[in-house]
């Protein structure tokens, strides 16, 4: 009987998954790494356990965070940054020091967690001063770091792969937002073997986007060597994560629902 609750269970966060996904993207919500469905779908092997409940609870709310301040249309953002603190609180209460039993092999779980922590200090710090466009750049450095989490849990390759795009993603954005002309070029490669490698899992499909995800890589490209403005670049990135957002749902549901054809 609990294997069948458990399998029904996965089943169901595994709709949830691609519902979540397909509700950001035509709602038009920005992504960001490690976003929400990417850490349903890596605690997806044990989602009603408490660790899951908590990481997804402290990203979604790291998520809202980030959004509101990048969007820079409130005084203040003490609201958004108490569900932050009171999220992390209950992580720390049960795992500053120890490990899931997923990650009960990981030597740097203490050391990620302490990051963690300072990081969040940091960001409070930041808007208590008002520096809000400081304080969206450590939001996004948080996020990208999110994924490390997970590196004991034995994922498969994919969701390595799934990994390494978000924070490349995530790193882009932030090399963006600060100028950082050349460490965005260097973001954009990356994200092109990413793209490589994407594609690959979908080489049968006739319609996974690849030729839309290259043009972007390309635009982008040209666009910060031209030293193209930052809102125009932002709308590109933004795209490009939308995309390989939809990829990533392609190669779920042919991982999910093999009969399916593209």
């Amino acid at each position: 009987m609990l294997a069948f609750e458990r399998l029904t269970m996965n089943r169901l966060l595994r709709i949830s998954i691609l519902g979540l996904t397909t509700a950001l993207l035509n709602c038009g919500i920005p992504a960001t790494a490690c976003d929400d469905t990417l850490v349903m779908l890596l605690t997806a092997q044990n989602p009603g356990s408490e660790f899951s409940r908590v990481i997804r609870s402290f990203n979604s709310d790291l998520t809202v965070l980030g959004v509101s301040l990048k969007a820079m249309e409130k005084s203040n953002y003490d609201a958004e940054m108490s569900k932050v603190m009171e999220s992390w609180l209950e992580f720390s209460k049960k795992y500053l020091t120890s490990p899931p039993d997923e990650a009960r092999n990981d030597l740097r779980w203490a050391e990620k967690t302490s990051e963690t922590a300072r990081s969040i200090g940091e960001i409070r710090r930041l808007i208590n001063d008002k520096q809000f466009k400081e304080a969206h750049d450590r939001v996004l450095e948080l996020n990208s770091r999110m994924g490390s989490f997970f590196e004991a849990f034995g994922v498969s390759d994919e969701k390595q792969l799934f990994i390494s795009t978000s924070t490349n993603l995530t790193s882009l954005e932030r090399a963006l937002l600060n100028d950082e002309r050349a460490n965005a070029a260097s973001m954009v490669k990356e994200l092109a073997n990413n793209l490589g490698s994407f594609t690959a899992l979908l080489e049968n499909n006739t319609d996974n986007r690849k030729s839309d995800a290259e043009k972007l890589l390309a635009e982008l490209a040209t666009d910060i060597e031209n030293s193209t403005s930052l809102k125009s670049l932002d709308a590109r990135q933004q795209q490009l994560k939308i995309i390989f957002e939809e990829l990533r749902s392609q190669i779920l549901l042919r991982e999910w629902f093999p009969g399916l054809k593209n």
